[in-house]
């Protein structure tokens, strides 16, 4: 899946749980969120969170990793909570986001396991597959529903007159 893809599958699952259980919207929870949901691309060279935010990082990381490998595997996101666990407590921040980076990164398994190459969930075994291909027609398909979903969910809890209000909170 493409990084937008993955970015507003991320976004729509975490407004569709607010939305269910009647919370209010964390704009920082919801940005790591979505950066959670583009971090195990790290394995690729040329993905957008190595081309953007990590630079050097994220590409001396991919130069040692296959793509859709060790880090699109639940076993992946472990080093990300190790550190995040230990900055959450050298710089005294709420341990809640890393819950949402752990969320996003899981959604972003969750989108890659449609893909036709799939991925594999315990990085050496329990390899997941569906039909649609990066970039593809299905994957536009699967991107236009998502966003109409978020949209619809917005306008469906808060009424169009009060969607400047769902962001402002």
């Amino acid at each position: 899946m493409m990084f937008r893809t993955h970015i507003i599958f991320a976004f729509f699952f975490y407004l569709l749980f607010i939305s269910c259980f009647s919370l209010q919207l964390n704009v920082m929870f919801a940005l790591v969120l979505c950066f959670g949901s583009i971090l195990p691309d790290i394995d690729s060279p040329s993905s957008f969170i190595n081309s953007r935010f990590l630079l050097g990082i994220g590409r001396t990381v991919a130069k040692f990793s296959a793509h859709r490998g060790f880090w699109h595997s639940i076993f992946g996101l472990l080093p990300f909570l190790i550190a995040g666990f230990f900055l959450a407590l050298w710089l005294n921040f709420s341990a809640i986001y890393i819950l949402a980076l752990s969320l996003g990164y899981m959604l972003h398994l969750a989108a890659d396991s449609f893909n036709v190459s799939g991925i594999k969930w315990l990085w050496k075994s329990g390899h997941i597959r569906g039909p649609i291909r990066t970039g593809g027609v299905f994957e536009q398909v699967f991107f236009i529903a998502l966003i109409a979903g978020t949209f619809y969910i917005i306008m469906g809890a808060h009424g169009l007159q009060n969607v400047t209000s769902f962001f402002s909170k």
